[in-house]
């Protein structure tokens, strides 16, 4: 068991690996850091040599980036392992090294183009996101986490249908192994009407009413089949907002805060992670990490 997290041979990638190391420290599970460079292209002509001095160049480039991280990383350094992959994709081979790692969370970081504090999905964790067979945790870009510090609460993102049982179980189990409390939150993103309803004005507040009334119902029988050791102290609320950035601001996040998600339920593919609708609204307006789980 080990929490495997991607690190460019570029050397990007801080936010991902602050994250790997709270998680790891969090859950006392070794830390592996793995960083993929592309298949050589095997050439039949003069150019063999061409190539084999470039896949010379990126291995150097590999060790540069892994030898930075662990300066990172700091004092923990010692006990993690540093791996290069070739693979004919990123994703390709992150998933392989989770899987020869028997790795029990894949952690990367987000994209240099997306806003600061929130999470921006590059092409690689976007293809991850879509088939991952282990719960995928992603950084905010800019993420920091000093030293030391631990996982202090565990907030799970949950929608009152039939998969809130699973995805609640999924977080109540983090939450505990690592000795967090649990938050329960259920979003909603309302936006005003343009003109009254024919029914009256009052007509979407009834069925908004209604609505909350179901999730709750659904989310305390979820809350209620967890084992005792696991439902003392949980925290239930609804984040209820005009937008989801909105919404997602609503359960006043503080450090040492992850969210949870789970993955989309129209899916055939149930033991992989993928990413509905809501879910990528959700995690891309997220100030906090988030982990995926299928």
């Amino acid at each position: 068991m080990s929490i495997l997290v991607a690190y460019g041979p570029e050397g990007r990638g801080q936010g991902g690996l602050e994250l790997a190391r709270l998680l790891s420290d969090s859950s006392a599970l070794p830390l592996v850091v793995c960083c993929v460079i592309p298949d050589r292209w095997s050439s039949v002509g003069p150019g063999r040599q061409v190539d084999r001095d470039y896949e010379q160049y990126l291995y150097g480039l590999a060790d540069a980036a892994l030898a930075r991280a662990r300066q990172m990383l700091g004092p923990v350094a010692a006990g993690v392992e540093v791996e290069v992959v070739t693979a004919r994709s990123a994703p390709t081979g992150l998933l392989a090294a989770a899987e020869r790692h028997g790795s029990r969370l894949l952690v990367t970081g987000s994209s240099s183009d997306g806003a600061w504090g929130h999470v921006a999905l590059g092409s690689v964790t976007d293809r991850l996101l879509h088939s991952s067979h282990v719960p995928v945790a992603v950084a905010p870009r800019g993420y920091r986490s000093r030293a030391g510090h631990r996982v202090r609460r565990v907030t799970v993102a949950v929608d009152g249908t039939e998969g809130t049982q699973a995805v609640l179980g999924r977080a109540a189990t983090v939450a505990h192994d690592v000795g967090a409390a649990l938050r329960v939150v259920t979003f909603a993103v309302r936006a005003h009407p343009m003109y009254p309803p024919e029914v009256g004005l009052h007509a979407e507040d009834r069925v908004v009413a209604a609505w909350r009334e179901q999730a709750a119902t659904m989310v305390a029988q979820a809350v209620d089949a967890l084992p005792a050791d696991q439902r003392e102290g949980i925290e239930c609320l609804v984040a209820e907002a005009a937008t989801w950035r909105e919404a997602l601001d609503e359960p006043h996040w503080a450090e040492g805060d992850v969210l949870v998600l789970g993955s989309s339920t129209s899916q055939s593919l149930i033991s992989r992670v993928f990413l509905g609708s809501t879910a990528t609204r959700i995690l891309r307006h997220s100030p906090v990490p988030v982990v995926v789980v299928p």
